[in-house]
């Protein structure tokens, strides 16, 4: 059994407490990726809804009035029709993050500002970006919390088909196809990245493979204590924007008009490929104002761009992130590039339709008083960030997806 959060007998030379409470001769310089440019474009642009309850209720117009028509001199008028609606839900999820600190570890780290870091402080800052990060991911996902599909086990080892939102020290849990969580790797048998090799996509983990592992079993995150994620993340852009699947109780095969579009470009990107997929949610009524795609994407569009025109500026976004301009439908529609997006692939999006259902930030856990509340019978002290919230849409087919993108 591990020693949760930072703690006096953690210390070592590769432990994060031990080298903070050294005597500082520098700033604490940070080596971790913290942009989050679908996060910020969508908490900047989508609607918010902050009504009590865990769930929210709206009407969706799925239907026109066909009571209408031409007629002769004296013919019977067209029969009365009606405007048709659905009912949508949109859900909140719970996130949480969770950091744990000794007794005298508060102590020491806050004894001097002058000269020691205040771990603490970093401990709480530190987690505050790790959530935001971990949610930009989200915002890529599908709702089961899925990290990367297995594709074969070595040993101590896992070939991924991606290995893009895997982390070292990350705790997985792994799940098979049909939901079920797969012996010997979920609940407290978790699996432990030690390391990852991006070129091969081979993961490293701190013991033997267990056999019950197979190909095409998921990747989730797991915990120490048993939980993991799978199924309680937000319902994000790998489910709302698809043409198949039902989305707030609303079904496409029921209802055709609520389906996102779906373009499966299979090679080179061409601006014709992007304005006919603008055009295509133009029809629905939709108006696409944001791209967001890989860094391999974005670059085959700069590739577009050094042949066919000249190009002199970018644009900026909200947080310092860049984007490029291009323009269909006589709108300009911002390109924005994102680490975390899926390779292969580009969102055209309708921000304004999108929304996120919350009640409040990221906020912490404090009902009894205090967000410190004592670790057991132990002297240790644990503080947990909380936010109930849930990505959804108001019109699923104001967005559209282009799959299988060569990327420069």
């Amino acid at each position: 059994m591990p020693t949760y959060g930072q703690s006096l007998s953690n210390l070592s030379a590769t432990n994060f407490a031990s080298e903070a409470i050294k005597l500082v001769y520098g700033d604490l310089h940070e080596q971790l990726r913290d942009k989050n440019p679908a996060l910020q474009l969508i908490e900047a642009s989508s609607q918010n809804i902050t009504q009590n309850g865990r769930s929210v209720v709206f009407d969706t117009h799925i239907g026109r009035n066909q009571g209408i028509g031409a007629r002769g001199v004296r013919e019977a008028l067209p029969v009365a029709g009606a405007q048709k609606y659905k009912q949508a839900t949109l859900d909140l999820v719970n996130l949480y993050g969770t950091i744990e600190v000794d007794g005298q570890l508060f102590e020491q780290a806050s004894e001097n500002y002058q000269a020691f870091i205040n771990v603490v402080d970093n401990e709480i800052r530190g987690l505050k970006k790790d959530l935001t990060v971990d949610l930009n991911r989200q915002v890529y996902g599908d709702g089961t919390g899925k990290l990367a599909t297995v594709v074969s086990k070595s040993g101590s080892t896992i070939t991924f088909d991606s290995v893009q939102w895997l982390q070292e020290g990350m705790l997985l849990s792994l799940y098979n196809s049909g939901g079920t969580a797969v012996s010997g790797a979920s609940g407290t048998s978790y699996l432990t990245i030690v390391s990852i090799n991006e070129a091969t996509k081979v993961v490293t983990m701190a013991a033997a493979i267990p056999s019950a592992v197979a190909a095409n079993d998921i990747a989730v995150r797991g915990s120490y204590n048993g939980g993991d994620s799978y199924n309680k993340e937000w319902t994000d852009l790998g489910k709302i924007v698809k043409a198949t699947g039902s989305l707030h109780g609303i079904d496409p095969a029921s209802y055709p008009i609520w389906a996102s579009h779906e373009k499966a470009q299979g090679g080179a990107l061409t601006e014709l490929a992007l304005i006919n997929l603008v055009q295509t949610v133009d029809k629905k009524g939709g108006e696409v104002d944001a791209f967001l795609a890989s860094p391999g994407v974005f670059n085959a569009y700069w590739a577009l761009l050094t042949s066919l025109r000249r190009f002199n500026d970018g644009g900026a976004l909200v947080g310092g992130q860049r984007a490029f301009t291009f323009t269909a439908a006589g709108r300009d529609i911002n390109f924005v590039s994102d680490y975390a997006a899926p390779s292969n692939t580009l969102y055209a999006l309708s921000t304004k339709e999108l929304v996120v259902n919350r009640k409040k930030d990221w906020a912490w856990m404090d009902r009894d008083g205090s967000m410190w509340s004592r670790s057991g019978d132990t002297d240790a002290y644990k503080a947990v960030l909380y936010q109930y919230s849930n990505l959804g849409t108001y019109r699923r087919n104001a967005h559209a997806v282009m799959t299988g993108i060569t990327e420069a």
